[in-house]
């Protein structure tokens, strides 16, 4: 089980990457970085951060992140799928069924959607090869997702608090492994 490291310690590694993750959302609300982007960005264009961070595409690449910290520690515990999930594919839902339930378990799902969306193709947008590849959990249909954001059937913008929801999510499920 996880070579020579104990649960905890698997735990705590990705939990470490689940704060790394956070403390990005943490960076864009720090009132110098805000202060320093309005100072810097060119008069033509908005003084916020997504004048020079295209958000909604890092806060994907961030729920990336987020199903790889789960999926580390799900290799490496050996940990079993509690079902057979209709995606077919290696489902954080079906991992951890065990320590999600509900809304909890319903983000797992939509982790999975994501993670595909943002690490296979380009940047939430949704095309027939996206839909074709697997059976999907959440994406295939407009849907109001768990963390807030909406699904119009074709793309999904991810903001910041998008991600924390998502985040904590994920905290609560690997800090029981603790």
């Amino acid at each position: 089980m996880g070579g020579n490291l104990p649960m905890r310690a698997l735990a705590d590694m990705a939990l470490e990457q689940i704060r790394a993750i956070e403390g990005m959302c943490d960076f864009f609300e720090i009132a110098a970085v805000r202060n320093t982007i309005k100072e810097i960005v060119p008069a033509t264009l908005p003084p916020d951060v997504a004048a020079l961070v295209n958000i909604p595409t890092w806060v994907g690449l961030g729920t990336v992140g987020l199903w790889a910290a789960l999926d580390g520690l799900a290799y490496r515990a050996e940990l079993k799928p509690a079902f057979k999930c209709t995606c077919g594919i290696r489902c954080m839902r079906a991992l951890f069924q065990r320590y999600a339930e509900g809304a909890a378990a319903d983000s797992l799902g939509e982790l999975d959607d994501l993670r595909h969306l943002y690490a296979h193709n380009f940047a939430g947008d949704v095309d027939e090869t996206y839909l074709k590849h697997v059976k999907r959990h959440v994406l295939s249909r407009p849907v109001m997702l768990t963390c807030g954001a909406y699904f119009n059937g074709h793309k999904v913008q991810l903001d910041l608090t998008h991600l924390r929801a998502y985040s904590g999510t994920v905290r609560s499920v690997l800090e029981k492994f603790r």
